[in-house]
């Protein structure tokens, strides 16, 4: 590794303990992670559910794929509003890995930004196409609005991997397509994108099954419970794999370094991979979820609990890759407590106004073209 390639250490050093500063990147991430989850698994679900409908409004699907596109519409904003603390914070911890990675790939970086905007127009593209008084039902939108998404997803993924690994961001002058050969890049990225699809389409079904078990269009919302389910059931699957081949294509160093980390990464670890195999048996137990109502809020609240703790692991897995440099540099600590605890007091001020806003758009959602 050259160490020239690192920027140097912020000289006004850390304003708190180091590990306050990785329990709120991880609890920050997670947030971002569920609204991230809804917005792309929402988008794809969306359009497949649309397409497979043949554009008739009258299917469940069509229904679905309006329920979804209803919910990114918040869902976006709260992807881009959560995704600001962990950016943040990772400046606190790794400004040298993170933004020298950003600056290394600089125009796809920000091309980031104009897929963002595209494909959050794309959303609501299609919903004003949409209206009852329109024929052309937008359905293309759809499509770009998943393809945006996933586009971003890809350059998340790829500036994870370079921030992670200085010792190959001199491989970055022959070009920056190098990380799409990464032996971890793919699974990574499948990894996502199985819990996006899957964690939309549980919500899904959890909605579904509440409307019908209220008796409101019974027929409909069993039929997108049942057809969301077995999406739930099949992406859990194969995030499983997914997630043992992602383990067995680790550096060797830092599969060792999980190894032996004791119980501080192999608990969260193996409660993961047991949260995983749980999820499946739990979700091939049931055929018609609108007659397990409380299987299906528990199975919803294990993917969450099984997300927040595989973003333990991520974020373990990062120290481990980063091992090596961050030995080399020690950060200062420059407490300021006044700047934190005017964080902590607008964190929760704004978790409770989110709160809010979820419960008013379950108990009084807008329909039609007020949806809009």
């Amino acid at each position: 590794m050259n160490p020239n390639l690192i920027p140097a250490v912020d000289p006004a050093g850390v304003p708190g303990p180091l590990w306050l500063f990785h329990v709120l990147l991880v609890l920050t991430f997670f947030l971002h992670l569920l609204f991230m989850n809804l917005s792309l698994g929402g988008a794809i679900l969306a359009a497949v559910g649309h397409y497979r409908s043949g554009g008739r409004r009258d299917d469940f699907r069509a229904v679905l794929a309006s329920r979804l596109v209803g919910v990114n519409s918040y869902g976006i904003s709260l992807t881009i509003t959560t995704g600001v603390a962990p950016l943040l914070f990772i400046q606190v911890l790794y400004q040298q890995y993170f933004y020298a990675a950003t600056i290394l790939i600089a125009p796809v970086w920000f091309g980031m930004l104009v897929l963002l905007i595209v494909g959050y127009y794309a959303a609501y593209f299609h919903k004003f196409r949409s209206a009852p008084d329109r024929r052309n039902s937008g359905g293309v939108w759809l499509i770009v609005s998943a393809v945006m998404f996933f586009l971003i997803a890809m350059i998340h993924v790829a500036v994870n991997l370079i921030h992670a690994q200085p010792e190959k961001w001199a491989s970055l002058a022959d070009g920056s397509w190098f990380v799409l050969a990464d032996p971890t890049y793919w699974p990574r990225l499948l990894h996502f994108g199985f819990a996006g699809i899957g964690f939309s389409a549980l919500v899904a079904t959890w909605w579904s099954v509440r409307r019908a078990s209220d008796g409101d269009d019974v027929e409909t919302n069993t039929a997108i419970a049942r057809w969301t389910w077995r999406w739930v059931l099949w992406t859990t699957a194969l995030q499983v794999v997914d997630g043992f081949v992602l383990l067995m294509v680790l550096p060797r160093p830092v599969l060792l370094g999980m190894m032996r980390g004791g119980a501080a990464t192999l608990v969260p670890l193996t409660l993961a991979i047991v949260l995983g195999i749980g999820l499946l048996m739990m979700l091939a137990r049931v055929t018609n979820p609108v007659e397990n109502p409380g299987l299906v809020t528990g199975t919803l609240a294990a993917m969450t609990l099984t997300i927040a703790i595989m973003t333990i692991t991520r974020h373990q897995v990062r120290a481990i890759y980063l091992e090596p440099s961050t030995a080399q540099f020690q950060i200062g600590v420059v407490s300021q407590w006044g700047n934190f605890v005017l964080f902590a007091v607008l964190l929760v001020a704004g978790l409770a106004t989110v709160g809010f806003m979820v419960r008013r758009v379950l108990t009084s959602p807008a329909s039609g073209v007020d949806a809009a």
